[in-house]
């Protein structure tokens, strides 16, 4: 949560301003007033500094924890579009790897083939190691957790609520799901490639 709303209301109490008061003085409204206390809006940079000197307070003083916190989001907000790409990455690396499968069952005889789905499949290890190591600097464990950061959501009540029963239940699941799905395309490619070859 942004911090300004906080130090707007310290130093209106300090100067003894009630929310019109400091609304007339900001030619703003009193309602505008109470949306920035509450965290519900943010002062644009105009007003800011007017809030700068009429407390007689440094800009530093007012933003500089919310400009941590900005940075903050900015480094999420990038890590979450390379954990996307990472994502989406390891779905096609995978997907085209079982895709290939069908070949080296197809042509038995071409033992080169086999390397195929392995190349195919590098980048999507790659990708989920990338996408492990990403949950592991943002303490990331369950789908919901990963949702909720996704968003800008607060994180420490899910963190406190974790059970790591229901935890490695989901692991197993996704595993296990991601593994059918897998095996499900590795068999229809199989058949494809085999209906294709016996059609020649």
């Amino acid at each position: 949560m942004m911090i300004i709303g906080q130090r707007i209301k310290e130093y209106r109490k300090i100067y003894n301003l009630s929310q019109d008061d400091l609304s007339e003085k900001l030619f703003v409204s009193r309602q505008t007033i109470s949306n920035w206390e509450t965290g519900k809006t943010y002062p644009d940079i105009q007003i800011i500094i007017s809030l700068s000197l009429l407390f007689n307070v440094s800009l530093n003083e007012l933003i500089e924890e919310d400009m941590e916190e900005m940075k903050m989001k900015v480094n999420n907000n990038k890590e979450r579009k390379y954990s996307e790409f990472y994502a989406l990455v390891m779905i096609i690396s995978t997907i085209l790897a079982a895709l290939s499968t069908g070949l080296v069952i197809a042509f038995p005889k071409y033992n080169i083939l086999i390397f195929v789905p392995i190349i195919l499949f590098i980048p999507g290890i790659w990708s989920a190691f990338l996408l492990e190591k990403f949950k592991k600097n943002n303490d990331l464990k369950t789908y919901k957790e990963i949702l909720a950061f996704s968003q800008n959501k607060e994180m420490s009540t899910l963190r406190e609520n974790r059970n790591f029963t229901k935890l490695y239940i989901e692991k197993f699941l996704i595993v296990s799901c991601f593994t059918v799905i897998v095996a499900i395309i590795c068999g229809f490619s199989i058949l494809i490639v085999k209906a294709v070859v016996h059609s020649f």
